[in-house]
């Protein structure tokens, strides 16, 4: 079975998502160090959130997991869906 690659739309939330985490990181003055332990998650997988990387052996975008995705929310103390709302509206370009 062909791996499935992620959408235009996923490339570019998930490329959204990783401005919001390192806006929202930075806003706390949290390293990735930091982040990662409040999370759970390790600084390597924060930098690649951040810079929107994938390191599996197809080398795409993020695509971060639903277990991800929980971790940040409780680092971030955000609601369950909240992240992806709040990425959403606060990286979404300008209308012209």
């Amino acid at each position: 079975m062909a791996k499935r690659t992620p959408s235009a739309r996923t490339a570019e939330t998930t490329a959204r998502l990783g401005q919001w985490i390192q806006k929202a990181r930075e806003e706390r003055n949290w390293t990735q160090e930091k982040l990662a332990e409040v999370s759970g998650l390790s600084r390597n997988h924060i930098q690649n959130l951040e810079n929107n990387r994938n390191n599996s052996p197809n080398k795409g975008t993020a695509n971060p997991s639903l277990d991800t995705l929980f971790a940040l929310e409780d680092a971030f103390q955000l609601e369950l869906g909240e992240l992806l709302v709040r990425v959403r509206k606060e990286t979404r370009p300008p209308k012209p």
